[in-house]
């Protein structure tokens, strides 16, 4: 081996006895700088993991804020939508609130379930007579209070305010009643009423609803049933086939029917034939009995046949109207209407037992005796112009369709009248010129109306009164017992009437 290479294996030899010492020392500080590297990265971990769930934390809470931020804009729109609803309601009901019909409905929700409605009638009229030598205007004013106390009970009442010759005004009260609601097809009246016996006091004597100016004989100045009388009623109906075939009827007790020698009443010093009747009897002192009435009326027709409405009707009233002495009196009648037609009718007869010459304690005098029998009757119709073909009238159509033409015939027999009877005071449904009052009294009047409204009404009417001559005429003329003449050939009368009527 040469030196050389002996030297270089004793360096390496060297060189591996100091090899681990210096490993080792540099491994120490290897492991202590990996420690507190690891240390550091554990620690920087820990807290990213703090931090990560503290962001994972606020990311739950900005979704759960947000769930609850959805959930408030959907109740807002949900309020929003609920507001904008109840606001258009509010503004439509409002509306509604202030026009009329809803005004009514606020006055009567504040009045709770009492309600008071005022309806009636307003009229003027002028009045020409030939034969009265009546030339005037006059007024009529009838306000009908409704007062409603709950569903089952209201009241009516009817104050008349009319003109009388002079400078005063009259005052009437023909209704006042409690109307009392059994059920949906029953019902009690109880005070003073109009007198149901056929449709005209009731139903066509209104001054807007009557299409003459005028009243029937049988009902006018002369008639032949009181027109109002005091007591209660029992009133119903039901439909008994197709619709528009119904039937009702009204029953009733009454103080029943009175004259102008009635006891009590007294404007005649004794009882004649032919006689007026008087008013209601307000407090019965002069029968033995009540009057009882009953009026039943029956519609054949059904509305589907399109043959218009029909109406057939029966009445009767009796009563004792001086202590055992009778009155009876019965009538029948129809009316129809198809279109712009319209009629109707009624035959109506009256029969009153007179008091005998001793029961009176006098003699027998002309009209004390026997029996007081009258009949009467009408017949009426009406046409429309707007049911004839025409051509068109452009703005003039209106005018024409709202015209009506009328005729009216109506009589009455009897056997007497009485001359203190004889009344020709002009008033609302005048019809009082003398000829009415003759025994057979004629009369045929022709209207012609213009209807502004269904209960706005101008008429025009022309009468010609045409009594046939017959019976016997009473006259007291201060005395206690009447003298009699024969009644020949009563003049003509003639009279034209005009009015314009209101009904509200």
């Amino acid at each position: 081996m040469s030196q050389r290479t002996l030297v270089v294996l004793l360096v390496a030899l060297f060189a591996l006895a100091n090899l681990p010492a210096r490993v080792f020392a540099q491994d120490a500080t290897t492991v202590r700088q990996l420690k507190k590297e690891m240390d550091r990265i554990k620690a920087e971990r820990e807290q990213e993991r703090k931090q990560l769930q503290d962001l994972e934390k606020k990311i739950d809470e900005l979704e759960s804020s947000n769930q609850k931020l959805q959930q408030t804009t959907n109740s807002l729109q949900q309020a929003n939508q609920q507001l904008t609803t109840k606001t258009t309601q509010s503004i439509s009901q409002m509306q509604k609130q202030l026009s009329p019909e809803g005004f009514g409905s606020l006055v009567g929700n504040y009045l709770g379930e009492h309600q008071v409605t005022l309806v009636g009638a307003a009229g003027g009229d002028f009045i020409y007579d030939h034969l009265n030598n009546t030339n005037t205007f006059n007024l009529d004013f009838e306000p009908i209070a409704l007062y409603k106390v709950n569903d089952w009970l209201m009241f009516e009442g009817t104050v008349e305010a009319s003109l009388d010759p002079g400078s005063g005004a009259s005052f009437d009260l023909p209704v006042a009643t409690a109307q009392i609601f059994l059920n949906k097809y029953m019902e009690i009246n109880a005070g003073i009423f109009d007198q149901p016996f056929g449709d005209w006091y009731e139903d066509q004597s209104p001054m807007w609803v009557n299409p003459f100016i005028s009243a029937p004989l049988i009902y006018g100045a002369n008639p032949l049933i009181p027109p109002t009388d005091i007591g209660v009623q029992l009133r119903g109906a039901v439909q008994w086939g197709d619709l528009g075939q119904d039937a009702d009827y009204t029953v009733w007790l009454s103080n029943g029917p009175t004259f102008e020698s009635s006891p009590g009443i007294n404007a005649l010093p004794a009882p004649v034939v032919g006689e007026a009747i008087a008013g209601p009897d307000n407090i019965a002192v002069n029968s033995n009995t009540r009057g009882m009435g009953g009026r039943f009326r029956v519609y054949p027709l059904p509305v589907d046949l399109g043959w218009g409405r029909l109406e057939l009707e029966a009445s009767t009233f009796d009563g004792k109207w001086d202590n055992s002495l009778w009155f009876y009196s019965w009538g029948v009648g129809f009316a129809y209407r198809d279109g712009p037609f319209r009629t109707r009718g009624e035959w109506v007869e009256m029969y009153r037992e007179m008091p005998s010459a001793s029961s009176l304690g006098l003699a027998a005098y002309p009209g004390c005796c026997g029996s007081d029998n009258r009949q009467g009757w009408y017949w009426q119709a009406g046409y429309f112009l707007y049911g004839i073909p025409h051509p068109d009238l452009g703005a003039f159509e209106q005018y024409f369709d709202k015209t009506e033409f009328l005729v009216r015939y109506s009589g009455i027999n009897e056997s007497g009248s009485v001359l203190e009877d004889i009344a020709t005071t002009p008033s609302f449904g005048f019809n009082g010129s003398p000829a009415v009052f003759a025994p057979h009294a004629r009369e045929v009047a022709l209207g012609l109306d213009y209807w502004i409204a269904p209960s706005i009404v101008w008429q025009t009417e022309v009468d010609f009164e045409l009594p046939e001559a017959g019976g016997t005429l009473y006259t007291f003329g201060g005395l206690n017992k009447p003298l009699a003449s024969a009644v020949g050939a009563t003049s003509n009368d003639q009279a034209v009437l005009t009015q314009f009527t209101i009904g509200f």
